[in-house]
């Protein structure tokens, strides 16, 4: 959700969820996900092809800021590439999604210092593992409704 530009992280979250996005890019110059092969990005960067092509509308994304979470939304829209990054429309990525029902980490737990942290170790992770701790944080905060 934010460049490499760690100290603006957070801004940058805000930025693109308060417009309704969410999204990832490359260190190199990689085009529409659904034009190329796996095989054409970086190998320590094929995981982000799940973006495109596994992530689908009304699955649910963790976002994490600093190894803590962040926010909860709703994919409410397909993958979408655009050549050139647009801010004024609040991302800074080419590669994104429009999401929806926006849930704040802060509101679910409104204590700080009961937050825990979730080290990540990827940019986007599809949850198959209903033990993960995220897997977990995500049936917990959907079952307080």
């Amino acid at each position: 959700m934010h460049p490499d530009e760690s100290g603006d992280a957070v801004r940058h979250t805000i930025d693109s969820l308060s417009a309704g996005y969410i999204g990832l890019d490359f260190a190199t110059d990689v085009p529409d996900l659904t034009m190329i092969s796996r095989d054409a990005i970086q190998e320590n960067q094929r995981h982000y092809c799940a973006f495109a092509h596994e992530m689908t509308e009304g699955d649910r994304v963790l976002l994490f800021t600093h190894h803590f979470p962040f926010a909860l939304v709703r994919v409410a829209g397909p993958y979408n590439f655009i050549r050139t990054r647009s801010p004024e429309i609040g991302v800074w990525f080419r590669h994104f999604r429009k999401v929806d029902d926006i849930r704040y980490f802060g509101d679910f737990i409104t204590n700080a210092r009961n937050w825990e942290a979730l080290v990540m170790t990827a940019t986007i992770t599809p949850l198959r593992d209903p033990t993960s701790r995220s897997y977990q944080l995500i049936d917990n905060w959907l079952g307080a409704d």
